[in-house]
């Protein structure tokens, strides 16, 4: 029950960008022009919420819609993971926010982009409620 609030109330601050269940998911956003000129880029998630009692992990692709599980980490258009071990103590936790550094070649591609479209590919059975991302943004 109080996770279901902590979800609640996280969601009540700002619809989720991302709601993942058991499918990928991809989601397009604006590319900022100061991120355009930068030759490292930051993918921030904030505000994710998921059970902690659970592990979660999901890969996140570039301009890669079609990723699904069984698409290789060794692909140009992957960008990283993110994984949560599980914790029994914490059934519910505190939105969580993670960064990933975007791969060169994805960096490069923004000069000429306005926007970018990020998979999230579950890589395991995700926790009851799945998984939600309040906000995704490049800096």
């Amino acid at each position: 029950m109080l996770w279901a609030t902590a979800c609640l109330l996280a969601l009540a601050a700002s619809a989720p960008v991302v709601v993942m269940v058991d499918q990928p998911v991809t989601v397009a956003i604006a590319v900022p022009e100061r991120v355009r000129h930068s030759e490292v880029v930051l993918l921030r998630l904030e505000g994710v919420v998921m059970r902690r009692n659970a592990p979660a992990m999901w890969n996140v692709f570039w301009e890669m819609p079609d990723a699904k599980v069984q698409t290789s980490v060794d692909d140009l258009h992957f960008v990283g993971y993110v994984a949560s071990p599980a914790n029994p103590a914490l059934r519910d936790a505190k939105p969580a926010n993670f960064i990933l550094q975007l791969p060169a070649a994805a960096a490069a591609a923004l000069h000429r982009q306005t926007t970018i479209r990020f998979t999230f590919v579950p890589v395991r059975k995700l926790p009851e409620g799945g998984v939600t991302i309040t906000s995704i943004r490049l800096e």
